[in-house]
């Protein structure tokens, strides 16, 4: 048998192994950073990005300091420490891993300097570096020493701590500028509650404000939306295996988001708002966000309706086992007991929401006003062949304004016209019917043709005649290339009979 020592864990390949374990983007490893800060007791984070040029290289350097309470040189070693923390399973705090500041950092960058102190006049300071320890230079997290004045950041305040990345390899940006521009809005958001409670995070100066996901409070993004109902709030009986005993409790809220009021955005606003594609629910443990998805819906589908409405799912930590929280706090994995107790409630709710925002679609497009072409088309439909199948009659004009050019005494075969727009199934950008003497044109919210040529046409957008131009022949492109796809005889004399009937009523509604 040989002699040979075989550690639990071979240094120089577990050092790069864990660079890419957890974290999602660059802002939830500052957030680890801010986390530790907040339960030092610190009111201030301040963010620094800095640019450097190296042999033509843009290097990119990442500084936060807060001003908690500091390290005393024992613990600020112990911090570098892979599970190393003076609060290690705490359920107290945001932490409970010690793994949060070694792991953020190196998972960053290859190089994290940590500075901290208690006093003004002694500064301890100690780092770890990938590439020394992945040589074996580096086998121990080194003796915090008194950093020389010339060497360390600037210190201004009585205590705190400063945590600096250099060698950064594996940030989601290169430009100091962009890396600035996404951490604002991540952070606002993870750190919403504190920020409303007087806690400052600032990125190069610039205070980062709060972002709301159920846009009810004011902050960088929308704000308008309304409570639905009461917050709804479980006793939840804290695992037998935690020293804490007794309950905790979840708290679940929903907010409608004002349709009268945002509907009529373009696509791109909606996107840029955080209103389309953002139905879910927000997960909030000890007062910051760590996840968001489509939890615990039972068997509710996500449909494009479910972006008018927003959940939030707030918890303590001391129930991190029920909802499975990542070491990282970038996600659950609920368990099924924890399953089997929301989802019935926030499921039948889901549902509820669901169903207004449908109705008021429904409302805010009968009220939309008729459009030029609809009257037209209504007053020379009496030119065409009624549909096969169809006893329409022609229905009396909405108002004098919109009268055609005949009796308004006459019956003649004709159909109205109505116009809306929804988000469709499938991937039409529009869908036709007959229903009630009406033809129902619906165009598809979801399709590139109302999210550029109809929504701004319909919110009186100006368009330049080479605009107007390409916008027609595109559209008359598509159609001639769809009818070459067919090949069979059957399939182009179909084409031929739908292209001749199309023409001749549009010769019939042009006049």
């Amino acid at each position: 048998m040989s002699n040979h020592d075989y550690p639990v864990v071979a240094v120089n390949r577990f050092i790069e192994a864990t660079r890419d374990s957890g974290y999602k983007t660059t802002a939830s490893a500052i957030a680890e950073l801010i986390d530790n800060a907040f339960e030092a007791k610190a009111t201030r984070v301040e963010v620094a990005l800095s640019e450097t040029p190296d042999n033509g290289v843009r290097e990119l350097t990442v500084v936060v300091k807060d001003n908690g309470s500091g390290m005393a040189p024992s613990t600020l070693r112990l911090s570098l420490q892979f599970g190393g923390s003076t609060r290690f399973n705490s359920r107290n705090g945001v932490g409970s891993y010690g793994m949060g500041l070694p792991n953020s950092s190196l998972s960053q960058a290859r190089r994290v300097d940590v500075f901290s102190w208690t006093s003004r006049s002694r500064v301890y300071w100690s780092y770890l570096d990938v590439d020394e320890i992945a040589s074996g230079t580096l086998t121990c997290v080194p003796n915090p020493k008194i950093a020389k004045v010339k060497e360390r950041p600037q210190i201004d305040t009585k205590s705190g701590t400063i945590v600096r990345w250099t060698r950064c390899d594996r940030l989601n940006h290169k430009k100091a500028k962009t890396v600035a521009t996404k951490l604002a809005g991540e952070l606002g958001r993870t750190f919403r509650r504190q920020i409303l409670a007087g806690k400052s995070i600032t990125i190069n100066g610039t205070k980062v404000q709060s972002c709301d996901p159920l846009f009810i409070r004011d902050g960088s993004n929308l704000s308008g939306a309304t409570l639905y109902g009461p917050p709804l709030e479980y006793q939840i009986q804290i695992p037998e295996k935690l020293l804490a005993s007794g309950t905790s409790a979840v708290n679940v809220t929903f907010s409608e988001l004002p349709i009268a009021k945002w509907h009529s955005f373009s696509n791109d606003e909606k996107r840029a708002h955080g209103i389309s594609k953002g139905a879910g629910v927000s997960i909030v443990r000890a007062g910051r966000e760590i996840d968001y998805g489509w939890f615990f819906m039972g068997g509710k589908r996500k449909e494009n309706y479910d972006d008018w409405w927003r959940c939030e799912v707030s918890f303590d930590a001391d129930l991190d086992g029920l909802f499975g929280v990542t070491h990282t706090k970038q996600g659950i994995h609920p368990t099924e007991e924890l399953i089997a107790i929301l989802t019935p409630d926030v499921e039948r709710i889901a549902h509820e929401l669901n169903a207004n925002v449908r109705t008021t679609f429904s409302q805010l497009k009968i009220t939309d006003a008729s459009s030029t072409a609809q009257t037209i088309a209504e007053s020379r439909d009496y030119l065409l062949e009624p549909p096969r199948g169809s006893r329409a009659t022609r229905l009396p004009p909405h108002d004098a304004t919109h009268a055609p050019i005949y009796d308004r005494n006459m019956v003649l075969p004709g159909l109205g016209y109505r116009i809306q727009h929804t988000f469709l199934e499938e991937t039409s950008f529009y869908m036709a019917r007959l229903q009630d003497h009406q033809l129902l044109l619906t165009i598809n919210e979801d399709h590139p043709f109302y999210e550029k040529i109809y929504s701004p046409l319909s919110n009186g957008a100006l368009i330049d005649m080479p605009t107007a131009r390409r916008f027609v022949e595109l559209l008359l492109f598509a159609i001639a290339r769809a009818e070459c796809a067919f090949t069979t005889n059957g399939n182009r004399q179909y084409a031929r009979s739908l292209r001749e009937s199309w023409s001749n009523i549009l010769a019939a509604f042009l006049g």
